[in-house]
């Protein structure tokens, strides 16, 4: 889930950029420091916004750098248990599919998509079920539920989020429209 989000932090600020506006200087060091870093408790911060408060500067014994305590307002992406999402799928493996969700691809494997038998077409690069000829590939959309999470701050690209898409309302958009259009017929034809 995306949140705006005021955060506190200290940023160092070099000898080289002190002739530099002071709140151009210190957005900068905000954004070196903080955006696309993994904090378990945070999640990812996506973007700083802007620069809300700078308070004192602190030099410290043998470091010719001013140090400054910052809040500030960022964009934070923190994927949450049972979550719906909706994202693209980036990739199609064996055993599943990735699926690409803010900042960070979901693993959706091959038990979760359906609750069909579905195989992996190696020469498409899709999975595909025999029962109802539904296919996964590459740069489709589908909505899922978050069902793990395990975030990895000194290894970002080792965080693992598990989906599902075998609950009602989750699965391929297309799948999800075509249900609703049937629906809506049988309706209409009662």
């Amino acid at each position: 889930m995306y949140k705006k989000m005021k955060l506190e932090g200290i940023v160092r600020i070099p000898p080289g950029q002190m002739g530099d506006p002071l709140e151009d200087a210190v957005e900068i060091a905000l954004r070196n420091k903080y955006e696309a870093r993994v904090d378990k408790t945070l999640g990812t911060v996506v973007a700083v916004l802007s620069v809300d408060d700078i308070g004192e500067g602190r030099i410290l014994a043998g470091d010719g750098a001013v140090y400054y305590d910052a809040t500030f307002d960022a964009i934070v992406f923190k994927p949450e248990m049972q979550e719906i999402v909706e994202g693209e799928v980036v990739e199609i493996v064996k055993f599943g599919a990735f699926i690409g969700i803010g900042p960070f691809d979901g693993l959706l494997h091959v038990s979760q998509i359906t609750n069909e038998y579905i195989s992996y077409d190696e020469k498409n690069a899709r999975l595909a079920s025999k029962e109802s000829n539904k296919s996964l590939g590459e740069g489709d959309r589908v909505r899922a539920r978050i069902i793990a999470i395990s975030l990895n701050e000194k290894e970002p690209r080792e965080s693992k989020i598990g989906l599902t898409m075998r609950q009602t309302g989750l699965g391929k958009i297309e799948w999800l429209e075509a249900a609703r259009r049937r629906e809506e017929a049988e309706v209409e034809s009662k």
